[in-house]
């Protein structure tokens, strides 16, 4: 028994311990990722046929192992196919990884804070006004194809400007404005956004509803929207519709997610659930 545990001790290394904790880090954010994604079903499958496989050769069924074999021979071309647009998400994400993003920007609180003032400021009057907005906060995942659609404007962020552009029967009115909170500068308007396809959608939602929530969908960005109709201020996250928020709400998220030092990924990977703000919430995945 001692020579066996002597033996371990020899066989653990600083390196594997470090290799161990990379590979466990790596399978849990892939787990993430899947996670109530199509690629979490296909997962599933792929589980079951690595079942199938040995047992069938073990029972001597020739054709169904035959079977078996040829789709895991084609199982990465097919999976890569009907997947790119998950996987094209998921390389942004390691790419645009605000840990990567420290090294070489760090944002400025006080100068971020006196950006969400002047935005909720401009919310808050939007709102009172009826005037209807959306305005989309660029985090980890870049936004370049998204602002690319609409006019390139690059200014410093201020209430004034936001109202002036979302005044009806302005050329800029009916698009999203993009900005980056990190880099305190607002770079386009008038953009258009991927609509969500989510049927379980109310029918008194309208286009502006549909587009924030679908933007939220294909990238991490925070996005508030204002309902012309109402005056309602919402916001969307995570795929998540919230609704029946405050100025004073929106303000207090803005600072939670743009100036807090880290994110909860970066605060460690064993927190696998987060809490969710918001006093009502739609979840579109159910």
């Amino acid at each position: 028994m001692e020579e066996l545990i002597l033996y371990i001790q020899s066989k653990i290394t600083i390196n594997s311990v470090i290799e161990i904790a990379i590979i466990a880090f790596l399978i849990y954010k892939v787990l993430k990722w899947m996670r109530g994604t199509q690629a979490e079903q296909v997962v599933r499958g792929i589980a079951i046929l690595l079942v199938l496989a040995p047992l069938s050769s073990w029972l001597k069924f020739t054709t169904l192992n035959y079977i078996i074999t040829m789709l895991f021979t084609w199982a990465f071309i097919i999976f890569v196919v009907v997947f790119q647009p998950e996987l094209r998400s998921a390389l942004e994400q390691l790419g645009n990884n605000r840990f990567f993003r420290r090294i070489y920007w760090r944002a400025d609180k006080n100068s971020v804070a006196r950006d969400v003032k002047e935005i909720t400021k401009a919310v808050e009057s939007l709102s009172k006004q009826h005037i209807g907005a959306l305005i989309v906060c660029e985090r980890d995942t870049g936004l370049k194809n998204i602002m690319d659609t609409g006019i390139q404007l690059d200014s410093d962020i201020s209430r004034e400007l936001l109202e002036n552009i979302f005044t009806p029967n302005r050329p800029l009115h009916d698009g999203a404005v993009v900005m980056k909170l990190w880099s305190n500068r607002l770079c386009a308007a008038g953009c258009l956004l991927p609509l969500s396809d989510n049927r379980y959608l109310g029918s008194e939602l309208g286009t502006r509803h549909r587009a924030g929530l679908g933007i939220s969908e294909k990238s991490d960005a925070f996005t508030i929207i204002v309902s012309e109709e109402t005056g309602t201020i919402s916001y969307t996250e995570k795929g998540i519709l919230n609704r029946g928020m405050t100025a004073g709400d929106i303000e207090e998220l803005l600072l939670d997610r743009f100036t807090q030092e880290e994110s909860d990924d970066d605060k460690g990977f064993l927190k696998l659930w987060g809490k969710k703000d918001g006093k009502k919430q739609e979840n579109t995945h159910e």
